[in-house]
């Protein structure tokens, strides 16, 4: 298996240990649950009887019903309100020291966005957070040492 099939397999565990424990949690009989499945799974696909043989779109929908029946917020809406109130932090001195690395190495924005996606799997420099952003100065400090090490020796 490759990295992303061990990523998706562990994600569908999850949703499903997690459906598993909703419905514990919710008293849930084995019929009822088992009909709970059918009628969401039937929604968002073809219907199933057991939630192993759902696709991950169906899983969902079926966690997030299982979440409104225990009271719960849908994990969507409890992720994003987990977002909206943190503030990304001030990048601009960050910024400032990426766009003068750039300018010292003679090298376009296009070399920043490429660090950025091979480093922090992000499509551009400026969606990096401030760990990522430390992660690119560095690869641009590195080659900029680089170029001077060259530079003194010949």
């Amino acid at each position: 298996m490759n990295r992303r099939t061990d990523y998706a397999d562990k994600a569908r565990r999850r949703v499903l240990g997690a459906i598993h424990a909703l419905a514990k949690e919710c008293l849930m009989e084995d019929d009822a649950y088992r009909c709970l499945i059918a009628r969401v799974s039937a929604q968002h696909g073809p219907e199933q009887r057991s939630a192993g043989k759902c696709n991950p779109r169906q899983l969902d929908a079926i966690a997030n019903e299982l979440r409104r029946i225990a009271g719960k917020p849908a994990q969507d809406a409890q992720n994003a309100r987990r977002r909206a109130g943190k503030p990304k932090g001030d990048l601009t001195a960050q910024m400032s020291k990426v766009e003068a690395l750039l300018a010292d190495a003679g090298r376009e924005w296009a070399y920043a966005h490429a660090l950025a996606k091979r480093l922090c799997k992000v499509e551009r420099v400026d969606w990096c957070n401030p760990d990522q952003l430390a992660k690119v100065i560095a690869a641009l400090q590195i080659d900029a040492d680089r170029r001077a090490r060259k530079t003194a020796n010949g």
